[in-house]
């Protein structure tokens, strides 16, 4: 009887244990799926804030100008 209630409660432990180690696996896949929304939501306002409209306008906004023409100068920086 007494090796019975050693196995049993044997059973029951491991049947404890697997439990949590499963609601532990879940959490952890529910996190998971989160951060890759997270991401991907992240990556999508990456993209757009970096779209030649948003860079021309933030420019705009902060008084810079395009270059006039396709003029090319160097400057001698007396390094040769």
């Amino acid at each position: 009887m007494t090796a019975f209630a050693l196995l049993l409660a044997g059973v029951v432990g491991v049947n404890v244990a697997v439990l949590r180690a499963h609601v532990a696996v879940t959490r952890l896949e529910n996190e998971q799926a989160q951060l890759l929304a997270r991401n991907e939501a992240l990556s999508s306002q990456l993209s757009a804030a970096s779209s030649v409209p948003e860079v021309e306008a933030a420019a705009r906004r902060l008084g810079l100008v395009p270059a006039s023409g396709p003029a090319t100068t160097y400057l001698d920086l007396g390094a040769h």
